[in-house]
């Protein structure tokens, strides 16, 4: 039987938290698998669950230095803030790269992208000190991406997959059980049962700045 067939779940972690301790998990392994050095740099791009998970498990398990995080929607990089990101912007209206080096210039130790595009890898090179490391955490949509074979070939940089969370459950319900790790503001929306598609809706077209929609089965 695996190992993860499992888990220990303290009575004080609601379901709400449970459900969230999915994408956490994520968050934990990624950042172990492509840790970030103590008083390190850091970029999250992409803030939905999977980026604030990230955000949140390089908090509770790094000392990072500073953390910037990027995202498409102003309401996502509120969310991030909550969660402790030290500075947000969004690339459609600003030049990330340029900002976060002006505040950077030695470059950043790793990069945690999330959000499965090219625009965003791109982004991720650029971003990167010499021996940096570039987590892959989204999922694109097409078959095959690039690189900027230059420049990732001349600052070494390290490339480092990230699928799911193997062994990484039950330290997050450890860290949610103990209050280490706040999941709470990544839920944005609740829902009855009867608006289960009214809610799948709402998250499908990242409408109304969701990040988190619950669905309840009950009312009790």
């Amino acid at each position: 039987m695996p190992a993860e067939c499992c888990f220990k779940v303290p009575d004080r972690v609601s379901l709400v938290q449970a459900a969230l301790v999915e994408p956490l998990s994520i968050g934990v392994y990624a950042q172990r698998l492509a840790p970030l050095p103590r008083g390190g740099k850091a970029a999250i791009l992409g803030s939905g669950p999977i980026g604030l998970s990230v955000l949140l498990g390089l908090r509770a398990e790094s000392s990072p230095g500073k953390i910037f995080v990027t995202d498409l929607i102003d309401a996502r990089l509120a969310v991030a803030k909550q969660c402790g990101a030290d500075w947000t912007g969004v690339p459609t209206r600003q030049d990330i790269v340029a900002d976060i080096l002006k505040q950077e210039p030695m470059a950043l130790d790793v990069v945690y992208e999330c959000a499965g595009k090219q625009e965003a890898l791109d982004q991720a090179i650029r971003l990167l000190k010499p021996g940096g490391t570039l987590a892959l955490i989204g999922i694109p949509t097409v078959d095959r991406i690039s690189f900027e074979i230059d420049l990732l070939r001349r600052r070494e940089i390290r490339i480092q997959n990230i699928r799911r969370q193997n062994h990484c459950v039950q330290p997050a319900i450890d860290m949610v059980a103990s209050g280490k790790v706040d999941v709470m503001p990544m839920v944005t929306h609740h829902f009855d049962l009867g608006r289960t598609k009214e809610a799948f809706d709402l998250v499908a077209d990242y409408r109304d700045g969701v990040v988190k929609a619950m669905i309840h089965l009950s009312t009790s």
